[in-house]
């Protein structure tokens, strides 16, 4: 079944909405505002104090290549002290990152805060994955995909709100008052959820519960599964394709030859578009696991061979709705995978694995792309190795089996049987 909204998936949402509710404050306030304010912040730099493109620019290649140790950390953290509690220090760690350019006087502690942001960035998304995938069984790929819409809400709000404070108050005060929703909102919730009786699965695992842990599903027995390198190895590179996409999609629409105003109204459908396809790919996710995540997977091929006709309109709106499709599976897959594969054990150090992983194809992607722009002198070849790598990917997921996401489906079928023989039986 391609779409699921039956009682079982009904009763998780009832049961679990204040989990959405922080989520989704966690993912604008404490993600999505670090992650939209830096193109601002560098203008602003330059001109304060005279630093080159590159050494402005390095604030994010800081916090990226952080973030992928960060990831790696915050997971085993999660899965010794809780969610909560690890949302808690990490979001934090963000809103200090914020408030610290407000005395940035040189390049070492502006590159110091890049760290901050790395640590916050990496450790939020871990920890976020987590808890969704603790609250939610049955709809944990649609719960990701709504919590998602926050960066989304993000991307369209933050910009207008830095532009204006800016102006009003200047750079270093803007970039700060942005640790308000921090500090004002997603704090206070998350300390709520951390002492409520209700959201015990979001706290730390008790060390006897810990050590019914099996054998074989240690981390040391995992790693020489060939499922885990084989789901590693599809996430870097549908990973790969879509941030270079991502970072030069406004130089490919400029050498495509489209107007600047159609370019903008682009990016922002990209945007819009996100709204809808998150929770779109979460459900297809939850209804059909790893073999729909490899046809979401080769979205991402599609867009790239449309990639070649930008300029036909028609063209032009397919290639904005498959990005915002495969954007949005790469966003949820590593969250769905893990525990339909895996089960709910071992969570944190697994996604904190995967989220590292898919860091570090965000980070190679742009880099490989414009390296090969700068040999050929266009985006050909390119294009052709960016729309076979996503085949690749759909191919090694297709062969993964979702064990316990079968299980489950198993065992809801077994549950029907028994109640319609118990129905059959009273008549």
């Amino acid at each position: 079944m391609m779409f699921r909204f039956d009682s079982e998936f009904r009763a998780e949402f009832r049961q679990n909405w204040f989990v959405l509710v922080v989520a989704f404050c966690c993912f604008l306030f404490g993600f999505a505002a670090p992650a939209f304010a830096l193109p601002f912040i560098y203008p602003e730099v330059i001109n304060e104090f005279g630093w080159t493109r590159e050494q402005a620019t390095l604030l994010a290649s800081s916090k990226y290549a952080v973030g992928a140790v960060a990831a790696l950390l915050a997971g085993r953290v999660v899965d010794i002290v809780g969610a909560w509690a690890s949302l808690i220090v990490t979001v934090a760690m963000g809103g200090l990152a914020l408030v610290s350019f407000l005395w940035v006087d040189s390049l070492t502690a502006y590159y110091m805060i890049g760290i901050l942001l790395g640590f916050a960035a990496g450790g939020t998304m871990v920890s976020l994955k987590v808890l969704i995938s603790r609250a939610f069984n049955t709809s944990q790929g649609s719960a990701m995909g709504l919590a998602l819409i926050g960066t989304v809400t993000g991307s369209i709000i933050l910009p207008f709100f830095v532009v204006f404070a800016t102006e009003a108050w200047g750079w270093r005060t803007a970039i700060a008052a942005l640790s308000g929703g921090i500090w004002l909102v997603a704090i206070p919730l998350l300390a709520c959820g951390l002492f409520a009786k209700t959201m015990a699965f979001g706290r730390r695992v008790q060390a006897a519960n810990r050590v019914k842990v099996a054998k074989e599903d240690s981390l040391g027995h995992l790693i020489r599964e060939r499922r885990f390198w084989v789901i590693g190895g599809g996430v870097f590179l549908v990973a790969l394709v879509d941030q270079a996409f991502m970072q030069h999609q406004v130089l490919i629409f400029n050498d495509a030859g489209i107007p600047r105003d159609l370019v903008a109204a682009g990016v922002s459908a990209l945007g819009l578009a996100g709204i809808l396809t998150r929770v779109l790919v979460g459900n297809i996710l939850d209804g059909t696991s790893n073999k729909g995540l490899a046809v979401l997977w080769a979205t991402l091929s599609v867009s790239v061979l449309l990639a070649f006709a930008l300029l036909n309109p028609i063209i032009f709106m397919a290639f904005i709705i498959t990005r915002a499709i495969g954007h949005s599976a790469v966003l949820i897959d590593t969250t769905v995978m893990t525990k339909h594969v895996y089960g709910p054990a071992r969570l944190g150090t697994l996604l904190g694995f995967y989220t590292a992983l898919v860091s570090a194809g965000f980070a190679v992607g742009p880099w490989l792309m414009g390296k090969m722009y700068d040999m050929s002198g266009s985006y050909t070849s390119a294009f052709v190795l960016f729309a076979i790598l996503p085949l690749i990917a759909s191919a090694m997921i297709w062969t993964i089996k979702p064990e316990y996401w079968l299980s489950l489906r198993a065992s809801k079928a077994a549950s029907r049987e028994s109640q319609a023989s118990t129905a059959g039986a009273k008549s």
